[in-house]
């Protein structure tokens, strides 16, 4: 071997040994980092077992006091519960001790003027009482015979008529004059109640006149408040009660006195519709301006709350129209409350149904959101803007499709003439149902046959809304390409029945995907709709196709586990080629 060659060999082994130095180098880098991370889990451990601990033992400490608390009051109340036992549990006095007890008693008496029969009841006390108790074993009882009988003492309290507890009635006896006691009082039949009313408050609740003048005569303050801050003036206005907000009126009551969420007696009244109490509250000085702590004033609240009556009388008396703090005037509380006749009386009185609040909303827009079609309908009859878009970029006309409120949606179309041709086919886009299509149709052809039509198509076979993607293939959208994404839309979302559809009005079953090149099969084995990707095979469809990525429809089940798909895939004999 020449010295060249063995120079050779040397540089060569040389760097070999130089890469697997390197390369030992890396492991034991890579180990030491495997190992630092090992440290640092450990430690985390350490510090989470650590905490553990502590907790457990503080938890032993706290279970200790509260055994110990116990304890302690086991040991205070067990004493007293044996000496109650005792008493209850002790033996009860023997016959002689009774005898003996009742002779003393019996002897310090003084004489009495009552017959000594002995065998009357009443002759001889001694003896009566030594009879009951021998026969009752040391208790008395009335003893009866053929003459004359007593009866039982009675021993419920009688009450005086100031309601003071007096003595037990005594034994009365057959045939004797019974003693006069006074007598309990009792609720008269004309108050209909029970349990009188325990406050002022109650009482104008109850619409308890006298109770009233009664709480009043004895020194009740007339503007006192109970827990929530309300007066009797304001329960008597929100309950209705016409003869007690009178009544209060004229002791000097607060006709402007703030009560619960700062509202007043007023905006009580109106709340609730009570058109006698609201005009006395007004007629008192009570303000119509005055706003609770919703900023809402007292016509809003008989809006609100659907009182008509309630709020002509206000407008009538000079109420301003003042808007809520979001913005909302009377007539949209009106149209969210579904009232029509109070729409149109507000509109009668010059009500702007253009108006938008805070939220850019209008009034048709609010009534579409709640579904108050005979209202949205009456706005549309006098000219209420369909293309007023809010803050959340929403209009009527796109709502309406979204819902699918076919009708209503015709009458707006009827409205647009050369409206802002955008808001239409966001509309069509939105079509929630196929009435809503023929509307469109009618009245924005050019639209459904445009770029519009096939946009809808999409979101509807997206979506799957089979009505809409029929009514679209029936007015004739014919964009090959929004075809054929919706065949892929409808694909990947396992809707079978817009598959056929589409099938059926001629869109090519392998039309690929521009930027994917995925067919229609692709995408219902990715997403394991078996029975859409049994359909398109029936029709067609060419597994063996494949994306940009070179995967076929079964790689693609394969790779996301789609066990039906691959069945199906692998087993369908018919290979178009």
């Amino acid at each position: 071997m020449s010295s060249n060659e063995s120079g050779a060999d040397g540089s060569c082994g040389n760097a070999r040994l130089t890469e697997s130095r390197s390369d030992f180098l890396q492991l034991q880098k890579f180990l030491q980092n495997i190992q630092n991370v090992m440290e640092e889990r450990f430690q985390t451990m350490e510090v989470r077992f650590e905490k553990i601990e502590e907790g457990l033992s503080q938890e032993q400490g706290r279970n200790s006091k509260l055994e110990e608390s116990v304890r302690r009051a086991l040991d205070d109340v067990m004493p007293k519960v044996e000496e109650l036992l005792g008493r209850h549990l002790s033996p009860q006095p023997s016959r002689e001790a009774a005898l003996g007890h009742v002779d003393a008693v019996a002897s310090a008496a003084p004489n009495s003027t009552a017959p000594t029969n002995a065998d009357s009841p009443v002759g001889n006390p001694q003896q009566n009482l030594q009879h009951g108790l021998l026969a009752g074993g040391g208790r008395a009882f009335p003893r009866a015979n053929a003459s004359a009988s007593t009866k039982p003492t009675e021993c419920a309290l009688v009450t005086d008529g100031g309601g003071q507890a007096t003595v037990p009635r005594a034994p009365s006896i057959e045939g004797a004059a019974p003693a006069s006691r006074p007598s309990a009082p009792r609720p008269s039949a004309a108050s209909g109640a029970t349990n009188p009313p325990a406050s002022l408050h109650e009482a104008a609740e109850r619409g308890d006149a006298a109770a009233v003048r009664r709480f009043l005569a004895d020194g009740a303050q007339v503007d006192a408040r109970d827990k929530d801050g309300n007066t009797a003036l304001h329960i008597a206005a929100s309950s209705g009660r016409t003869e007690i907000v009178d009544i209060l009126i004229a002791k000097g009551a607060a006709v402007d006195r703030r009560g619960l969420r700062a509202r007043t007696p007023l905006h009580c009244a109106a709340a609730k519709g009570h058109e006698a109490i609201v005009a006395r509250l007004v007629t008192a000085g009570a303000k119509l301006d005055s706003r609770d702590a919703d900023d809402a004033t007292v016509a809003t609240l008989a809006t609100q709350g659907g009182h008509a009556e309630v709020v002509l009388w206000l407008l009538d008396r000079g109420t301003p129209e003042a808007t809520d703090k979001e913005g909302r005037t009377l007539l949209m509380n009106a149209v969210e409350g579904g009232n029509l006749q109070l729409v149109k009386d507000l509109l009668g009185k010059g009500a702007n149904m253009n108006t938008v609040d805070n939220k850019g909303e209008t009034c048709l827009l609010m009534g579409v959101k709640k579904g108050r079609l005979h209202i949205v309908k009456y706005l549309l009859e006098k000219n209420a803007s369909p293309f007023t878009v809010d803050k959340s970029n929403e209009y009527p006309l796109l709502l309406s499709s979204k819902k699918g409120y076919g009708d209503v949606v015709e009458k707006m179309l009827q409205m647009a003439g050369t409206g802002d041709t955008n808001l239409l086919e966001r509309s069509l886009c939105a079509a929630g149902s196929a009435d809503v299509v023929w509307s469109f149709a009618d009245g924005a052809l050019d639209l459904v046959l445009g770029p519009a039509g096939g946009e809808a198509l999409v979101e509807a076979a997206r979506d799957g809304r089979l009505e809409v993607v029929e009514a679209l293939l029936r007015v004739g959208v014919n964009a090959k390409a929004s075809l054929e994404m919706a065949l892929q839309a409808s694909a990947e979302k396992g809707h079978r029945g817009c598959i056929v559809a589409l099938l059926d009005a001629g869109v090519d079953v392998n039309a690929r995907d521009n930027s994917t090149w995925a067919t229609a099969l692709h995408y219902a084995a990715c997403q394991g709709h078996a029975e859409c990707v049994k359909e398109l095979l029936q029709r067609g469809a060419k597994k063996e196709l494949i994306d940009n990525v070179w995967r076929t429809a079964l790689s693609l089940a394969k790779e996301n586990n789609k066990a039906a798909c691959i069945d199906i895939l692998q087993n369908y004999k018919l290979l178009h080629l």
